[in-house]
């Protein structure tokens, strides 16, 4: 079992050449899109629950931003300060970019999630998390931990994530269960397909972890948080499932949650 620098340190790799393949396959033209006053990210499960949450004069930050396009919608949507965070140095830049063609002020800072240090402590009022970030972090008992320092007392999570019963599948096997729900070891992948082209290939390694939903329930409960909405979703959003959404009696495929920190501090 490898450490979880050594983990973060090959994703890191393995996220900036993926970033370069998404520059072609979608950044560029994004760049000609993103400026305009009604461009957003989100599906109407976003619009309805971000409605809920009311973004008017909060503080966001966004975990592993990718490129930020997610957090230029957020605060086109009315937030009033925005930070992303991501591990990946040319992601980052890509997003400095996009934010300049947005012509909003966000901050993004590149860093792993693990070393984030006390300088952004209980300073937001929500915390965006979506598409495939929990299954890149090997300890979430960590992660939720460093979430509750983020946030103010009484800030929110907003998870809206693929589902990790998707992990029991591959895309050859017809929806033929392939994988362990209950697996706690590291998957390993070299040489695959991108998930926004499957025609291109991504040769740098990576690791990715599965985390079943009582862990992630049971987690955010035990570090204090208060779960106020979940729900469970029948399509896509991880561009890994399209096998999945066409067929007639489909497994839940996303998921949506928020939660409250209730822990007071000083």
């Amino acid at each position: 079992m490898k450490s979880r620098a050594e983990y973060s340190i090959t994703n890191r790799i393995y996220w900036n050449e993926v970033a370069s393949v998404h520059q072609e396959n979608y950044v560029n033209d994004l760049l000609q899109r993103i400026s305009e006053p009604d461009f957003t990210t989100f599906d109407p499960i976003e619009q309805k629950l971000f409605k809920r949450l009311n973004l008017s004069e909060k503080a966001v930050a966004q975990i592993c931003c990718n490129n930020a396009r997610e957090l230029i919608s957020v605060k086109k949507a009315g937030a009033f300060r925005c930070v992303g965070f991501d591990i990946s140095d040319e992601f980052i830049k890509q997003g400095e970019k996009l934010k300049q063609a947005a012509e909003v002020e966000i901050e993004l800072v590149c860093t792993d999630i693990y070393e984030l240090g006390d300088a952004y402590d209980n300073q937001f009022d929500l915390l965006y998390i979506t598409i495939g970030v929990l299954g890149w972090l090997q300890d979430l008992k960590t992660f939720f931990t460093i979430l509750g320092r983020l946030l103010k007392p009484g800030g929110q999570i907003f998870m809206y994530e693929m589902h990790p019963i998707l992990e029991l599948f591959e895309e050859d096997s017809g929806g033929t269960i392939r994988n362990d729900y209950f697996n706690k070891k590291p998957y390993f992948e070299e040489g695959g397909n991108d998930y926004m082209n499957p025609n291109e290939i991504i040769k740098s390694p990576c690791y990715w972890f599965h985390h079943p939903l009582s862990e992630i329930l049971g987690g955010l409960i035990a570090h204090g948080f208060n779960i106020t909405h979940f729900d469970e979703y029948a399509h896509d959003i991880s561009n890994r499932a399209a096998f999945l959404s066409e067929q007639e009696n489909r497994p839940p495929m996303s998921f949506s949650l928020i939660a409250k920190n209730t822990q007071y501090r000083e």
